[in-house]
């Protein structure tokens, strides 16, 4: 019977450790996760601010990073959820951003565009002008020569 109890402690033991053992590894899978989904949003951050020709969400995109460097903060002091959150905001924040920057770039290429209508105009205004004066000086010509 001896046997049979330290048998059955060392059972105990091994399901204790196996339990304990699994927790961390699921923990430390989490941790790993949260950290990749981290520096997936950092290099984000860099993909959008080489984008962000124009240079007009800058702010916005220094408020990404420190969000980021706010849930790598919370990572290391294993506030798992606050991390998830802060990381989905990150996300929408990005999504945010490359909105932006595509907004810009259109109102850029739009402004272009508008300019070059106006010279056109100014050049046919210039034009029809100058049509008008030949017109008239033709027309005072050919009345002087009869």
């Amino acid at each position: 019977m001896a046997t049979r109890s330290s048998g059955t402690r060392v059972v105990l033991i091994a399901v204790t450790l196996a339990i304990m053992t699994g927790g961390n590894l699921a923990l430390a899978g989490e941790e790993d996760d949260l950290q990749r989904q981290i520096e997936i949003q950092r290099t984000g951050a860099a993909d959008l601010e080489r984008l962000d020709e124009l240079k007009a969400v800058g702010d916005e995109i220094s408020l990404l990073r420190s969000w980021l460097d706010e849930a790598w903060s919370l990572r290391s002091k294993h506030e798992y959820d606050q991390v998830r959150e802060v990381v989905d905001r990150a996300r929408e924040q990005a999504d945010v951003i490359r909105a932006k920057i595509t907004v810009s770039k259109l109102k850029a290429q739009a402004e272009k565009r508008e300019a070059a209508l106006a010279q056109l105009k100014a050049k046919i205004a210039r034009t029809r002008k100058a049509l008008a004066d030949a017109t008239a000086k033709k027309k005072q010509l050919e009345g002087s020569a009869q």
